[in-house]
């Protein structure tokens, strides 16, 4: 048994996408065109101007915009996805720009020659739910500090980000604030006695709650990358931090050893 035609139709136009035929931002061809387009697939050429059905060319077009490659515009048709990657180089995010007084998103991003921008920081104090206080070493259902914000690059959101500290390392500290650190949070524990030695990452690949989907402007289909960092001084856990990555816009790398003989890429 052949492979379904709506399928057939979908690779067709992947290959043009891959390839470059359809460029980001293309407009594709009307349902109608699309049906005539791709009508010798119908296998009738005798009858001539043969056209497939309605229904397989929207399977085809509902299979690639579930893998992120298209996306339809109420009202103005169906589009090639504009992607712009960043890469994120977990294993030195953290201390990327050699300044303890410059955030280190802002670092990254700018380093890369993009526009960082984040959405205006909530604060609030809420009680560890058990994940929170395993990984902080705390009692289950002891007050936190929890700094929320979501991350932009060149004007478009890119991830969402819950910081979780323990009481009694916030109090006193800028991040009681809910405003911006300017010159980061790790900068600003290190500034009260906790000095960050080291960190944990944890990585997951999931699909994205209905919140995150609108937040990052997820189209069907598109998974999100979970990011936990536990953050360590000398002494005990001092920050948590669970970052939600759009997964069609976000690649994690991490750099192990000397690799100063692969050169540079920025």
């Amino acid at each position: 048994m052949g492979e379904p035609l709506y399928r057939q139709v979908a690779a067709d136009i992947r290959m043009k996408i891959v390839k470059g035929g359809w460029g980001p931002g293309t407009q594709l061809p009307s349902e109608p065109e699309l049906e005539k387009l791709y009508g010798h697939l119908a296998g009738k050429p005798e009858e001539g101007n043969s056209r497939l059905s309605r229904n397989t060319v929207r399977l085809a077009l509902a299979a690639l915009a579930n893998e992120g490659l298209i996306e339809p515009r109420q009202g103005r048709g169906t589009f090639v996805k504009e992607h712009t990657t960043f890469t994120v180089l977990a294993s030195a995010e953290e201390g990327v720009s050699g300044d303890r007084n410059v955030d280190a998103f802002v670092a990254a991003v700018s380093i890369k020659g993009r526009r960082p921008e984040q959405k205006p920081l909530r604060m609030e104090v809420r009680a560890a739910s058990a994940e929170i206080a395993a990984r902080l070493q705390l009692e289950e259902g002891v007050d936190v500090v929890l700094r929320h914000l979501v991350r932009v690059i060149d004007g478009k959101n890119w991830s969402v980000q819950d910081s979780f500290y323990p009481m009694d390392i916030a109090t006193g500290t800028l991040l009681m604030s809910p405003q911006d650190v300017k010159h980061g949070t790790i900068a600003e524990l290190g500034r009260h006695g906790h000095v960050q030695v080291g960190y944990r990452d944890e990585v997951v690949c999931r699909m994205p709650t209905q919140e995150e989907a609108r937040t990052l402007e997820l189209g069907p289909g598109v998974p999100v990358l979970e990011m936990f960092r536990t953050a360590y001084s000398v002494e005990r856990p001092i920050r948590l931090t669970i970052t939600v990555y759009a997964g069609d816009s976000t690649q994690l790398a991490y750099e192990i050893g000397n690799v100063d003989a692969r050169g540079s890429d920025t």
